[in-house]
Order: structure tokens, then sequence, then C-alpha cells
């Protein structure tokens, strides 16, 4: 597809200071350039061309725009800092060439594409600029700059804000025209805002899983860089094979520090449809930069007549939109001790209980952690009775079955305990799309399921019934593939597979399935917490809808952006009638209503550009709501990730069925390893006893700062002053007068 575009951007600082009110729209031209002060007094800040105006002031920082380049500066006034759109010394850059040098000048790069799927590119310098074909006006807080393509035929409104500490770049999407032939792919927005240049130390952040560091001229420039999409790709989007397994981007956040002083970016409206892009020096030019993009286009690729003398592959375009939302970037500026990774996630963090309303949820008194264990409960599988096949539910975890390790567990002293349970409703895992409380039959039925809910109750276990909103397996309740599956690009509806994790390609020995498309999703949710509320059941389990965002491309093609704001309004009716939701493998958007979070990442896809994984996610998350790991007895290496657990204060987590293991045999999973909880008990109590011993002593409590104190040695900071030392190496690490032994850990 695209090139990964990397555009420097330089900003400037200003001596006019102007009052805000209204004032016409004025047409921008390109002059050389001068030298003035900072407004700041701090310095000098080269404006590359003429005089800048002040645009808007808040106490903590300073906007100044130039007229005559569209260049921004944004002064912080604590500091003294300058952090300009463009780079300030992009004149002397020697590594770039051609159309990648006249990229430094731009605040815009876009992909577009004519009627044929051609991809071109463009940045607003060359096609708006330039062509003096800009206007700008002053608005509350700051400014408006319309930038036409004549050329392209595009129309592109980008405003320029100051409120409090941050700083907000927004391309005001509803306002995009697209007059001409062609189509807009994505839009780049800012994309070397306070880049670093090969003289500069610091890091490239990006959320990739856990968190990834991308440091400043790491000599990687023969890798690819680092692009991928908030949230994930389009699940509605069919496609043949699926490329490596990688973490998701689960946070709308990226950042950089540069030197002392540091930025934290949060998208936060039009994440849905967003990607994050970081490329190091010496690739196209000898800047570091991280930045975002809206992307309005998607492609898909259809391979016709398989297997025939005439296959061939056609590649679709989706509808060019950008949704219903603004892009909106914030900028947050940190300095000294604060100016890094940890400090970005803390200030992360503080954004989702101001902007998000997210609200720590209470950790439960008692001096022992929290434990979730899942079961699965019925399964299909196919049978036969007298030489004649039939399909039957398998029951791996009845209800009685559940009522048993419940005890067993509290008995060993894990009392403090939650059960996810799957595949209790009608017809076992992959079945109708949920709607009610009925139960399966073969694991004990309606009456007895009610009396396991109400026992839990009794025994002071977290209990949850977990259902998939998202997924059609099967017509029933309401719900019907042809009414209600979403579609891809060719408007087929959107069937999904598994994939071979050997080759990548599907997996056809299992059954593909459905996405029901977003109104339906929204739907199905509001009937069954509905009737949950009316039963009694105090919580749920959501699958599917809290790790991913597909758009519907039908012929009124539905956004990702679109099926977010669906997303969101189902998630806050669902949380107004059940007391508590746990969401798996969670995307942030599910963070204000979630009483906790299983499968949190906490590692990175390793990606050859990157230098380092970090714990961005669960500092974000700590103090603020529970976080499990994945499954314990799922990990290749359970020490280290038991490790893993105690350096990032992440609760345990399993997945096992009640009965024998053989029963999997046959079924969609019989490729759970490791899952007879019978022959694993007594290694749960023991590993639940040295992470209890770990954990309580920091549970509940916020991280205020990690760092890598040497190879494979890492200290976490609690708030409260405990701290946490860990070693994965297998020697004997020293820190300080203190020795933690191969593979060990200390608290203190």
């Amino acid at each position: 597809m695209r090139a990964r575009w990397l555009v420097a951007v330089l900003t400037v600082a200003s001596l006019a200071i102007t009052a805000l009110g209204a004032a016409q729209p004025e047409t921008g031209s390109a002059e050389a350039g001068t030298e003035q002060k900072t407004a700041a007094g701090k310095g000098l800040a080269r404006i590359s061309a003429g005089e800048s105006v002040r645009a808007a002031e808040s106490g903590l920082l300073a906007l100044d725009f130039n007229p005559r380049t569209a260049e921004v500066a944004v002064t912080d006034l604590s500091s003294g800092t300058v952090w300009s759109s463009n780079p300030v010394d992009r004149a002397g850059d020697g590594i770039a060439k051609g159309i990648k040098k006249q990229d430094l000048n731009a605040q815009l790069l876009l992909d577009y594409v004519d009627p044929l799927n051609k991809p071109f590119q463009l940045n607003n310098f060359i096609g708006s600029i330039q062509e003096k074909a800009f206007t700008w006006k002053r608005i509350e807080g700051g400014v408006e700059v319309l930038f036409e393509f004549p050329k392209a035929g595009f129309a592109i409104p980008v405003e320029y804000r100051i409120k409090d500490d941050a700083f907000t770049a927004t391309i005001v999407a509803n306002r995009i025209e697209q007059r001409d032939k062609f189509r807009l792919v994505n839009i780049y927005l800012m994309p070397f805002f306070g880049a670093g240049s090969i003289r500069d130390e610091g890091y490239l952040f990006v959320p990739d899983g856990s968190g990834a560091l991308i440091r400043f001229n790491n000599n990687k420039s023969i890798y690819r860089s680092y692009n991928e999409r908030v949230y994930g790709g389009d699940e509605a989007i069919d496609r043949s094979e699926r490329s490596g397994v990688t973490e998701a981007v689960r946070l709308p956040v990226f950042g950089l520090k540069r030197n002392d002083r540091a930025f934290l970016a949060v998208i936060h409206q039009g994440a849905y449809q967003a990607g994050i892009i970081a490329e190091g020096s010496r690739k196209s030019n000898q800047y570091n930069a991280v930045s975002s993009y809206l992307n309005m286009t998607e492609f898909e690729s259809n391979i016709l007549m398989p297997g025939s003398l005439n296959e061939k592959t056609v590649v679709r375009a989706s509808q060019s939109v950008a949704g219903n939302r603004p892009f909106e970037v914030r900028y947050y500026f940190l300095n000294g001790e604060k100016a890094d990774y940890a400090g970005m996630a803390e200030r992360y963090r503080e954004y989702l209980m101001e902007e998000q309303g997210v609200t720590p949820v209470a950790a439960k008194a008692a001096d022992r952690i929290p434990l979730m264990m899942e079961f699965l409960g019925g399964v299909k599988k196919r049978d036969t009775f007298l030489g004649i096949p039939y399909g039957t539910v398998e029951a791996l975890t009845t209800f009685n079955d559940l009522r048993t390790v419940a005890d067993r567990l509290i008995e060993a002293g894990m009392t403090n305990l939650g059960i996810r349970y799957r595949g209790w409703m009608k017809g076992g895992m992959k079945d109708k799309v949920p709607a009610s409380l009925d139960a399966e039959s073969n694991l004990g039925g309606d009456k007895a399921f009610r009396s396991l809910i109400e026992d839990m109750r009794v025994k002071e276990v977290a209990f949850y019934p977990e259902i998939d909103p998202v997924s059609l397996y099967k017509n029933g309740n309401g719900f019907i593939r042809f009414f209600d599956a979403a579609r891809n690009i060719s408007r087929a509806p959107a069937l999904k597979y598994e994939f071979l994790i050997s080759n990548g390609t599907k997996n056809k020995q299992v059954k593909p399935w459905y996405l029901l498309k977003p109104e339906s999703v929204k739907e199905a949710l509001e009937q069954f917490s509905a009737s949950a509320e009316k039963q009694g059941l105090e919580r749920v389990a959501l699958q599917s809808i809290g790790s991913m965002v597909y758009s519907d491309f039908r012929r009124n093609m539905l956004s990702k952006n679109e099926t977010g704001q669906l997303w969101e309004e189902g998630l806050e009716t669902t949380a107004s009638r059940i007391e508590g939701i746990s969401f798996d493998q969670p995307n942030a958007y599910t963070f204000p209503s979630a009483e906790n979070l299983t499968g949190v990442p906490l590692y990175s896809s390793r990606f050859d550009n990157q230098d380092e994984a970090v714990p961005f996610y669960s500092i974000a998350v700590s103090g603020l709501i529970p976080a499990y790991g994945e499954p314990i007895n799922l990990m290749g290496d359970t020490r280290a990730y038991m490790l893993k657990l105690i350096e990032t204060g992440t609760l345990p987590a399993y997945r096992f069925i009640a009965r024998d293991s053989s029963l999997l045999i046959g079924t969609d999973f019989d490729g759970l390893y490791s899952g007879d909880f019978n022959l694993w008990f007594e290694d749960v109590a023991d590993q639940y006893k040295e992470l209890n011993e770990a954990l309580a002593p920091v549970l509940g409590k916020a991280i205020t700062d990690h760092e890598k104190l040497g190879e494979g040695v890492y200290q976490t900071t609690f708030s409260g002053g405990k701290s946490v030392l860990v070693n994965y190496t297998g020697e004997t690490a020293t820190v300080g007068n203190e020795q933690i032994g191969p593979y060990g850990y200390r608290v203190r």
C-alpha cells in the first residue's frame, strides 16, 4: 500500500500578541524567513516566513501561528520549551531529497487514489500553501485553517487550540470536501510535531501491545516503519491469510521524549479510524518522529475463479468516509522526572479520569489478591448413534462442576475469587446471539443455572457468565444472517475464519462465522442486559465487543467511528443495568464501563524497528481498574510470565475445564493444552501463594515509576512507596546492597 510517510514539522515562537475575537478569514502566502525572539523570552526560534501571531494563551501554554506558512508553535510557559509543527532546522537536512524534502514544510500529508485505485501522495505545502490556497481565522482558543487543494479537489479544515495544559490539533472531518474524481485514503496530521533530530537523545513511544520504545537514531532504517491501526484493522474486510501474530494497539496514544522534555498525545476523538506511524532518523530524513492519521478508505483483495487458469486478484476500495466525529489529537507536555514513558502513562491515567469519566474501582478489602478462573462449559461435538451422525453439546464444566471447583479453591485459601464462565447458554459455545439467560440443558438447565448464580453470590464469588454479542454463529433469537450480518467491501456477508499459526492461512477445519452488523450488536446487548437485570444477574463478561471494531460496507456504509459510537452507547446501557462488566483483551473505550479487565497485554510485538517493550498499559490502568493477565497455564514459560505479573502489578488468571481434557478431542477447542483443572490444581495453589506474597502489599496501588536497571532487571515503584525488583536472568543481580536471585524478585 503506501510508503511510510514522515514529514517534518517546524514551528515558531512569536512576538505578536493579538487579542482574541472575530476576524475575517485571511489568505496565506509564503515568503523568506526571519528570526524572532520567543514570546516566553527563552531564546530564539526560526520563523520561516515573517512574524507569527499569538493565537491564544492559557497561562500554561501559548499558541503561535504563522499566517504565511501555516506553521504553529506551542510554548510550554513553565519551561520555555517550544514545540514546533515543522523542524526548525529542516533546511540543513542532508538526508531528505525531493518530495521528502518538501514534506518537511507540511502540516498535512495525503494518500489518495483515482477511480482505478492508482495511489498518489501529496502534502499541503505543495498542494495548498504554495498555491496560496489556504485561509485562516481566529476561533475560541486558537485558529482554524482551511487547506484547499485545487488540483486534487480536496478541502480540509484544521483547528489548533490550547486549553489549560493541552494543545489540540483537529481535522474537522464532517467538513472535508472531495470534489473531484480522487478519493482520500489517509490524512496524516502534523507528522513531525516535536520531532527529534540526529543530534537529540530520546525515543518514540508507540502503544504496541503493552507499549514499546523506538530509540532515536537506532540505526534500524532498513526495517519497515511502525504503522498500525488503533484497535486493530477492520475486521469486516475479507483476508485470505494473516501475516504473523502481533499485539494490537489497544490505547489511542503515542508519545515522544526529546532530551529532558516529552509529550503524550491522546487521540481524543476519531480514534476508531485512526492509525499511528513512527519512523526513526536516516530513513527518509534526519528526524525521529511519531504521529497519527485519519483513515478514510479501506481496501480488500478478492480472488476470482480460484484454482482455475483464469484465477486473478481484484482489489476493491470502500467509500471514502470520515465518519461522524472530528479527528482530534490532544498533546500534553512533560518536563523533568515526568518526561518519560512512565510519566506519559501517568498523564494518560489522569486523562482517563478527567476526560473519560473512569472512576477507580475500589479494591476488595482482603489479605488475598483477586484470582480469575475461566471455565469452558458446553461445546458442540459430532457424535453417532447406531452409525448415524448427529450434533450434541459436550459438557466440559457443568453447573455442579463449577460449584465443586469454587469450593475447592476457597478451601485452599483462594477466597478472593472471580469466575468467568463460557459456553453456559443454550447450545453451548458458538451458538445463537445471546438475548436472554436461557441455559444449556446438558450443563444443568435454567433452574440449575439460577441456583448457581445464587450459590456464587452466597460464597462471595464474583461470577461472570460470558457472552459474545458480536459473532453470529447460528440464526436464532431474532437474528439471522441475511438481515443481520455486516458486509465486507464486496458487499458479501463478513465471514470470519480462524487462521493457522503455522502458515497464516485459513483453518478450514473450524467452521467460519459472521460478524453481526453494529446496530444488531447494540440491539443484542440491550435485549440481554434487560433480561439479566430482570432476573437479578449482577455481573457479565463481554467477549469480542471490547477487543474489535469494524465497518459495515453496505450501500450506506457505516464507518468504524459510527460503529464505535454504537459500541459506547450499548456498553453504557449495559453498565446501567448490570453491576459489573469484565472485558477480555480490552480496548480503551471499555474502561468507563469496566469492573475489571482480563487478558491485558504485557508484551509488545517485538517488531524489528523497536528497541524495548515497556508496561505503559499496566501503568495507565494501575490503581484504576483491576487487570488480569493471560491464562498462566497457557504460557510457554510459566516462570517468566509470573515475574512479568509481579513486575507490572497484574493479577493472575487461568483457563480450564473441570472434566477430563480428552473431551476436547474432535471439538474446535482441542488445542487447549494444559486445560485440565484437576491436573493443575496443586500448581495453581502454589503459584497463587507466591503471587499473593508479592502482589498483596501493592494491591490496588498505582504505579508511579518504572525503569530498567540493567539487562533483564527492572524496578517498579507504587504509590505509597513500595517497589518491586524483578530479575529475569539466570544470574544473581545486585541492586544497591540487595541481591535478587536468578529468576527472582524482591518487594521493598
